[in-house]
């Protein structure tokens, strides 16, 4: 009898993920850096990220039939982690605020330069003010400034028109220059 082994469990139940997975897996390898960075942005909380790039990439994998074709899969792909974060924000406000009010986990001390310190603490007031920014704000500014998504491809996304996208992306940079100038945190 041959010994017991996760991958034989999952093979005599007609299932290899060692097979099924390759393409997949070649998926995540060009994408989910992307993906994560982009998520990094737009999610609120920064602890849900690593879960959500996972189920973004999972569900790819169940909503492959209704890929478009077009030449590279990082506009289905945040199209899907949009839509993933939106009904997570959705599902879990509650909870999330709840947990939230406890407090955020301390981060250790830099023990860098002062540069470094200076440049952490302006990355940490404009990821503040992104984060106080709507949802429909926040969203189309990571997609088109850190993701380097067109308008037309955020609009296609979003299923909004391409007018509103730029409307949003205009009222969000104002608004963040408008919070940094203030010395809001």
């Amino acid at each position: 009898m041959a010994p017991w082994r996760f991958e034989n469990l999952l093979v005599s139940d007609g299932f290899n993920p060692f097979v099924a997975l390759g393409p997949l897996g070649g998926l995540f390898d060009r994408h989910h850096e992307h993906v994560r960075q982009f998520l990094l942005r737009a999610a609120p909380n920064e602890a849900d990220v690593d879960d959500l790039v996972q189920e973004t990439f999972l569900t790819a994998a169940r909503a492959a039939a209704s890929f478009d074709g077009r030449e590279t899969a990082r506009p289905f792909l945040i199209g899907i982690a949009v839509q993933l974060l939106r009904r997570r924000r959705r599902t879990f406000a509650r909870l999330r605020s709840l947990l939230e009010s406890f407090g955020k986990t301390p981060t250790p001390p830099l023990s860098t330069p002062e540069d470094e310190a200076s440049l952490a603490e302006d990355e940490a007031r404009i990821r503040d003010a992104i984060a106080r920014l709507t949802d429909e704000r926040r969203l189309v500014l990571v997609m088109v400034e850190w993701n380097g998504m067109s308008g037309v491809e955020v609009a296609r996304v979003l299923g909004t028109p391409v007018g509103t996208v730029w409307r949003r992306l205009h009222e969000a940079r104002a608004e963040v220059r408008r919070m940094l100038e203030r010395g809001a945190p």
